[in-house]
């Protein structure tokens, strides 16, 4: 039986938000006067996506990792993301700012990484995993997106532009190193962030 420490235990918290937010989202009608849903879900929001940056702390200092945790933890994190930009792009209160092209690009460039990483390992051997530093930047740069929508941020939608962007550059980094990798001398690392 896996023991679930503390860093897991957050971890599992932010997936329990998930379906708390989306339910939120769904819920909030502008024109019905239901602004407190709207700042509900941001709350929540925020409050999943700190609880990445507190479990992976407490994860690395506390020597909490488990195999569990590195399982969990990137799992709950695109869940997050995508299921985000998915009900934002589809909900007539936020779909005006979001277009429905940004959860392809984000969801797109998840599942291209994952099915990279695992084709390197499948046919060319251990892959060595490594966070690159323009998936950090992406991974914040989603929350950010998506906090700014839920809130109503003024120039929401250039933070969108800006988010699209570094996604392709983040897809585009994995890939160049992905590629090498997959040179018969396996310089390169690769990683999942």
């Amino acid at each position: 039986m896996t023991h679930v420490n503390t860093a897991n235990a957050i971890t599992l918290l932010r997936l329990m938000l998930i379906p708390v937010f989306v339910a939120l989202l769904v819920t909030y009608k502008p024109d019905a006067g239901h602004e407190g849903l709207r700042i509900a879900a941001f709350a929540v929001f925020v409050t999943a996506a700190v609880s990445d940056a507190v479990d992976g702390y407490i994860a690395r200092h506390y020597n909490q990792r488990t195999r569990m945790g590195a399982m969990l933890d990137p799992m709950a994190d695109k869940l997050l993301t995508n299921i985000a930009f998915v009900f934002l792009a589809v909900l007539p209160a936020f779909s005006s700012i979001v277009p429905m092209w940004l959860p392809v690009i984000v969801l797109g460039r998840d599942i291209t990484i994952a099915g990279g990483s695992y084709l390197v390992n499948r046919y060319m051997g251990p892959l060595k995993v490594r966070p690159r530093i323009l998936g950090k930047v992406a991974t914040v740069a989603n929350s950010v997106a998506i906090a700014a929508v839920v809130i109503h941020l003024p120039h929401a939608d250039r933070i969108l532009m800006i988010t699209a962007a570094i996604a392709v550059l983040s897809l585009a980094d994995y890939l160049l190193h992905g590629y090498e990798q997959a040179l018969p001398d396996g310089s390169g690392q690769v990683g999942l962030a």
